[in-house]
């Protein structure tokens, strides 16, 4: 009689938990901005555009208003996901050309501000697309159709960037 052969186990694949951001209101636009994700839950927060226009002047006197857009971007995203587990976040690409920049700067946020110990290849930007809930909650929040989770506002981002900005 033959014996079969031996069958091992299947290993469990490795759980990924990945989270979906996208933006609606450009940082650099004159309105409100919002940027939500999503993973079977959603969470958006909002900035207010007078906000938005304090931040700049504090980017402008401190001589880095180029790095703005790129900088407050990068942070909206920390706030948002910095208490959430997660294994990969994919970035709807706002800012073609900018990801590593971006990258960057979240990296360091996560480095400075945070115990989770985030690796570069955890942060991945791809278009996302409207069939995306991240796309819907954050349009919807910026429509004034849904509340937003989180506000941030001027006072918050400057505690956040301090030891940063410089």
């Amino acid at each position: 009689m033959k014996k079969s052969p031996r069958r091992h186990a299947k290993k469990p694949a490795k759980s990924i938990n990945r989270i979906y951001i996208d933006q609606s209101g450009k940082v650099e636009g004159s309105g409100d901005t919002v940027i939500a994700f999503a993973n079977g839950k959603k969470t958006a927060l909002l900035i207010k555009a007078k906000d938005k226009r304090a931040i700049q002047k504090l980017f402008r006197d401190r001589g880095k208003g180029k790095v703005f857009v790129f900088r407050l971007f990068s942070l909206l995203v920390y706030l948002l996901i910095k208490d959430i587990a997660f294994t990969e976040v994919v970035i709807d690409i706002e800012y073609l050309g900018k990801s590593s920049l971006i990258k960057g700067y979240l990296l360091e946020l996560f480095r400075k501000k945070n115990s989770k110990n985030i690796q570069p290849s955890q942060i991945l930007f791809h278009e996302i697309g409207k069939k995306c809930e991240a796309h819907w909650h954050s349009y919807y929040v910026y429509t004034g159709k849904r509340k937003p989770e989180k506000i941030v506002d001027l006072k918050l981002v400057k505690k956040s960037l301090q030891g940063i900005l410089g």
